[in-house]
């Protein structure tokens, strides 16, 4: 097969996140699918799917599945059909609940109990979610990146509200995975604009008489198809970039 045939050949990846009830794993789907976030919360039941497609370096196809893993699936017997030949798995915690980041290690644990029996292990990274509240912090951070160096995993921050580093995070991760190397054009095209929300306090210095006012830019005309499923083997939703 031809260098082009390679570069539009479509590659797949499945990314599995686990943690906490409450943690934010659906709001970092959610932001990284639609670039959307809501405060209203839902725990998840059973498990919940996005699907994306995005470029990553020279590979123009590659197709991202997202399972999100209810928080309460710690203890069920469904959690290896879950998990069954993930590429990645994000171990997601509230930054404001050390609560959140105590159970990691009883996932970890388990995870790697279910994956005894895998030739290769899935890419496995801590995520410290909500990191636009860093003044509610009760995890240190020097606690979380140690445990993340203990189990050779990446390790980071970000921010499902913002979208600080949500998508950056996830395409490293992902061309990691792929064995592709990612340019600084590529890293800054999944670094999010920072806009104020409604409600937000925005400084509004004066220069010239003339205010300086933060605009929210246009967004990328999009579509997401999305449905809950208590049972794993159901068809995938799809989330594309029309």
């Amino acid at each position: 097969m031809s260098d082009t045939n390679n570069e539009f050949a479509e590659k797949r990846l499945k990314i599995v996140l686990v943690g906490d009830l409450g943690a934010g794993k659906t709001s970092i789907a959610v932001k990284f699918c639609t670039d959307e976030f809501t405060r209203q919360y839902t725990p998840t039941s059973g498990i919940d799917f996005f699907l994306k497609n995005m470029n990553l370096g020279c590979q123009k196809n590659i197709r991202l599945q997202l399972w999100d893993v209810s928080g309460l699936s710690l203890r069920s017997n469904m959690l290896d059909k879950y998990i069954f030949e993930a590429n990645i798995i994000l171990l997601v915690y509230d930054i404001t609940n050390s609560s959140s980041f105590d159970i990691l290690e009883d996932w970890v644990t388990k995870i790697r109990e279910l994956s005894d029996d895998l030739q290769i292990m899935p890419v496995m990274a801590i995520v410290g979610n909500k990191c636009d509240m860093e003044h509610q912090r009760t995890v240190k951070r020097e606690r979380s990146h140690r445990f993340a160096a203990e189990n050779g995993f990446h390790y980071q921050d970000m921010s499902a509200r913002t979208g600080e580093s949500v998508s950056l995070c996830i395409a490293n991760l992902a061309a990691k995975n792929l064995g592709i190397r990612l340019t600084k054009f590529d890293q800054d095209l999944h670094k999010p604009i920072i806009t104020a929300e409604i409600g937000d306090s925005v400084d509004m210095p004066i220069i010239d008489n003339r205010k300086i006012i933060k605009r929210r830019p246009n967004k990328k005309q999009m579509s997401i198809h999305h449905f809950r499923q208590n049972l794993p083997m159901s068809k995938s939703t799809t989330c594309s970039l029309q």
